[in-house]
């Protein structure tokens, strides 16, 4: 076996997999994507910036100040009357945003680091790990999680909506032990249940976010491929109920406030109020793209510059300008049609506001298109948000075909993502840990997302 080829089998042997698909389902690239030193040192300086964010939004959202300066009226906008407007006083402890690597024209080779989505309900844990797995570099994933858990375990609780991610995630757990940590996974489905599902053809069927046919290797057989791959030990068990109480735990929501019912999103803050600390609290306004829009807000500006003079100056660099479409805006949306995108902001009730499913592109539009398209937007019943265009880099990059023979893909759009925990014990000065960074390299398209046809690899920082 090629070296090469053993990059695909070393990260299979994790037990990744992304519904029928078993191992990696994107391209692999042959080697690590290079950055320089200098966009670690750039990461590490949004992330509590990002987190700065956070806190003020959710520190004002509810208060007179937050009315007074437009921050109530702005998260609450268009938000479905069907939406638990359940609030949540924790802190969000982990984050995953994707980033545009944007080039600077002064600086030939050199990029900005531009957060176009912070996501709190990110997918691809067991998938990053896989990659520095199979490109032999360091598992620092891992190595974050088990230093934020610090002996207690890490539950992931996931809408059976997003199970094609189960066995990522299992993976992921079966990564923690060997460290000395401990995880599980529990869904809002037994997984008998969702087994039986995929059997019948109910779930899993192409097309599929990232997936158009089925390939020739396809496996629908959930329970087979669990025990195959010794996965038992990290599934919940008795998963037919959720449990009153899970202690200290830690529990990662997997799904949004539209993905689960009042009664599993009441169960979530029970458990957060019985000693458990949730990654991404039972807070409603943390599922809406509307929080980047805050950041224009000068109640929030102002609450930001009172904790962290310096996080201001970060965001503005690394955050395009986000709005709310509203009918106050379209003029000016329309005047530089190309220079705006348009993306749900969340609560559409059938998951397009993740994973690039909802971008539109003013470039991408005649103007006559890009006229009727924000009208459109306008008609929804849930929010929408206009974003700054901001290209990514472009690279020809190249990866293994299925016969794990190099190919090339040329001039593809970039996406970086990577994984930003707090550290709660703020050890060493350092409030903040990243870890996991992966690229994303899509073809002939600005929507950049994992797929069957898309170049991912582990990002190695020079």
């Amino acid at each position: 076996m090629t070296e090469l080829a053993t990059i695909r089998q070393r990260m299979k042997r994790t037990g990744i997999g992304f519904a029928g698909i078993e191992g990696a389902w994107w391209l692999p690239a042959t080697a690590p994507f290079r950055l320089p030193s200098q966009t670690a040192a750039e990461l590490a300086q949004i992330a509590p910036a990002i987190y700065c964010l956070f806190d003020a939004v959710t520190a004002l959202y509810g208060t007179a100040a937050g009315a007074l300066g437009g921050l109530n009226t702005l998260l609450e906008a268009k938000v479905p009357a069907h939406i638990p407007r359940l609030i949540s006083t924790a802190p969000v402890s982990a984050v995953r945003p994707d980033f545009q690597l944007h080039p600077l024209s002064n600086y030939p080779g050199q990029v900005q680091l531009i957060a176009t989505e912070l996501e709190i309900c990110p997918s691809a844990h067991g998938f990053a790990h896989a990659m520095q797995v199979g490109y032999g570099l360091q598992p620092d994933l891992v190595a974050m999680f088990a230093n934020f858990l610090a002996g207690r375990e890490l539950i992931f609780v996931g809408t059976q909506q997003w199970s094609e991610f189960l066995f990522e995630q299992l993976a992921f757990c079966r990564a923690l032990a060997t460290v000395g940590a401990r995880g599980r996974v529990l869904y809002d489905l037994p997984v008998a249940t969702i087994a039986e599902r995929v059997r019948r053809g109910e779930q899993w069927q192409p097309p599929m976010f990232g997936i158009q046919t089925k390939p020739l290797d396809w496996r629908d057989d959930l329970l087979a491929r669990i025990r195959q791959a010794e996965f038992q030990p990290y599934l919940w068990p008795a998963d037919e109920k959720w449990p009153a109480t899970v202690g200290d735990a830690v529990v990662f929501r997997f799904g949004y406030f539209d993905c689960f019912g009042l009664a599993e999103l009441e169960r979530f803050q029970q458990w957060e109020t019985s000693g458990a600390t949730l990654l991404n609290p039972t807070n409603f306004i943390l599922d809406s793209k509307v929080i980047m829009a805050a950041l224009q807000l000068p109640v929030v500006r102002r609450q930001i510059g009172a904790t962290d003079a310096n996080a201001l100056a970060v965001l503005d660099q690394c955050i395009p300008e986000t709005i709310l479409l509203q009918p106050t805006e379209v003029a000016r949306l329309v005047q530089a049609k190309d220079q705006w995108v348009l993306k749900f902001a969340g609560f559409d009730s059938s998951n397009q506001a993740w994973g690039g499913r909802s971008l539109r592109v003013g470039a991408q539009h005649t103007q006559t298109a890009w006229v009727q398209l924000i009208e459109q937007f306008l008609d929804l019943p849930w929010p929408v948000v206009a974003q700054r265009a901001v290209p990514s880099m472009c690279v020809d990059i190249a990866y293994l075909d299925a016969a794990n023979q190099p190919q090339w893909l040329r001039q593809g759009t970039t996406r970086l993502r990577t994984f930003m925990l707090r550290n709660p014990a703020f050890d060493s000065g350092q409030s903040t840990w990243v870890g996991g960074a992966h690229i994303t390299v899509s073809g002939g398209t600005l929507q950049v997302s994992e797929s069957t046809d898309a170049v991912q690899a582990p990002v190695l920082f020079l």
